[in-house]
């Protein structure tokens, strides 16, 4: 009897966890559960990516988002795949994604743009007193672009194929994190090094100020135009002068938006809700990055180097911002 009544005990706890199972499931399934895929902690991705998850989370009933760590190529594919129903990316990266290019071996279907956030450009970085002054000059040069197979790795290859040139016209090539690369310009071991980021970077902001002052190298409207012909989500872009010790002249360069991108699946209604709480909610936004603070839907709309999903258009079309 009492056996009995212990396994009908056991049944009945199987029976709520698979009912607890299964009711969870359930939601997951009915979009009560997204992610959004960052980039590292220490980085700005990451908090960007836990705004973004807090107010997708207020404006969305019943929802629970959460932040996932990632980086830009693993963000594209995981949302492609549905492992991430948004996820933080390179516009540039997009375009080879949707098109199956360079590191995508196949055509990415389930992609859509919610909003470009902010610009990031390559910045070729020389010392003020070096005799570099164009892309052509880094011929025989020892160089830093990066580490292998990242974004702006693939970039810098782009701009020197641009100018005829390839790593095997370097005197020395070296793939290093941007703050090695800084300390071996410092050292005067190292030529130039190319960090694809934020403006103004810190690691540029400390080597300049540790040398005496540095020199942005711009790239010529020529080579620009040739660059973004092979790429939708390459854009020009301008470093203001004085933006670094040493800096006094405007550079032109090239560079890609950080985008946020959406399953392509994902409902409309979400993803317009998504939107319009981002636009309404951009101090929050500031407060992760001052580059965030010219943000504007205008800007949001530019440069994502795939298609906006329809929920967001709605959203950006209601304000004026596209037509």
């Amino acid at each position: 009897m009492i056996k009995s009544r212990q396994l009908k005990s056991k049944h009945l706890v199987v029976m709520v966890l698979f009912l607890t199972i299964f009711a969870f499931v359930g939601n997951v399934c009915a979009g009560t559960y997204l992610s959004v895929a960052s980039g590292k902690a220490g980085g700005t991705w990451y908090p960007l990516g836990g705004a973004i998850s807090q107010i997708a989370q207020e404006n969305l009933t019943d929802t629970v988002v959460t932040t996932m760590q990632g980086t830009g190529d693993a963000n594209i594919m995981g949302v492609n795949r549905g492992v991430y129903t948004m996820g933080i990316s390179f516009s540039f990266a997009n375009d080879n994604a949707v098109a199956g290019r360079h590191q995508f071996k196949s055509a990415h279907s389930n992609l859509a743009g919610l909003a470009s956030l902010y610009p990031a450009p390559i910045q070729i970085v020389v010392r003020a007193d070096s005799d570099i002054k164009s892309v052509a000059d880094l011929k025989g040069k020892r160089i830093a672009p990066g580490l292998k197979g990242t974004s702006g790795e693939v970039l810098i290859r782009t701009i020197l194929n641009a100018y005829g040139l390839s790593y095997k016209d370097m005197k020395k090539v070296e793939h290093l994190a941007y703050s090695d690369a800084a300390m071996l310009l410092k050292d005067g071991h190292l030529d130039a090094f190319m960090p694809f980021t934020t403006v103004p970077a810190p690691v540029i902001q400390d080597v300049a100020v540790s040398i005496g002052g540095v020199r942005i190298i711009s790239i010529g409207k020529e080579e620009l135009n040739q660059i973004g012909s092979t790429n939708s989500g390459y854009s020009q872009q301008v470093i203001k002068a004085g933006t670094y010790v040493g800096q006094e002249e405007d550079v032109l360069t090239v560079g890609s938006n950080n985008v946020l991108i959406v399953q392509k699946k994902l409902d409309d209604e979400s993803v317009y809700k998504i939107t319009k709480g981002l636009v309404e909610n951009k101090k929050k936004l500031e407060d992760v990055h001052q580059v965030l603070k010219t943000w504007s839907p205008e800007f949001a709309v530019r440069d994502l180097g795939v298609a906006l999903h329809p929920g967001a258009a709605k959203y950006y079309r209601e304000i004026g911002a596209i037509k």
